[in-house]
């Protein structure tokens, strides 16, 4: 049986929290980041959260999104974020990619995903509900096929684009630039700017 004498200060604490926010704000908050990497990234309107007019002009970002995504469809998200971002970019749309494409290194949708994961989901939604997100089982929330790099990956570019990203931003790895520059097969698009040697 669950204990429900915490829900009225958990429900007072969780409406004293900022809105949410994305890693693009994060980027525009704190211009010392090394990068930022956004996953199917969302304008927060229909959060009630407004989007400022200019992202990052100093924080390179990769944006990962779906070209099938319901959720936040990447053509009015996504995009968007990339044209208000004027430090290095790089978006990689992928080709049949829903909103959970970004979730793990080897890409996916939902029900890949979410396969094989029901009960430990319904065991983690019902406790993340009552402690702040807290969640037992880590394999319990879509952490399927997707959540593991495997060599029969179809879209394994999505770990590897990420991958180099942080090697060449977070570590200064120059040599990850060139794998930034190949567009995979699985993009249905892939563009970027202000991506040249410094």
């Amino acid at each position: 049986m669950l204990n429900t004498s915490a829900l009225p200060a958990m429900k007072e604490m969780e409406a004293s929290l900022p809105p949410p926010s994305t890693s693009q704000i994060a980027a525009l908050n704190d211009p010392t980041l090394k990068c930022s990497v956004a996953l199917c990234p969302h304008d927060g309107n229909e959060f009630g959260v407004p989007f400022p007019e200019e992202l990052s002009a100093s924080v390179p970002v990769l944006i990962l999104c779906g070209d099938h995504d319901e959720e936040a469809n990447s053509q009015t998200q996504a995009w968007n974020h990339y044209r208000k971002t004027t430090a290095p970019k790089l978006i990689f749309e992928i080709k049949g990619g829903d909103h959970f494409t970004a979730n793990g290194p080897s890409g996916g949708n939902e029900s890949e995903v979410a396969s094989g994961a029901e009960p430990c989901s319904l065991c983690n939604e019902i406790i993340a509900s009552i402690c702040w997100g807290w969640a037992p089982c880590p394999w319990g929330n879509y952490n399927g096929p997707s959540g593991h790099a495997t060599e029969e990956a179809p879209r394994g570019a999505v770990g590897g684009v990420v991958l180099a990203w942080l090697q060449l931003f977070l570590l200064g790895e120059e040599s990850a630039r060139e794998r930034l520059v190949a567009r995979p097969d699985i993009a249905a698009s892939f563009e970027s700017q202000k991506m040249e040697r410094r």
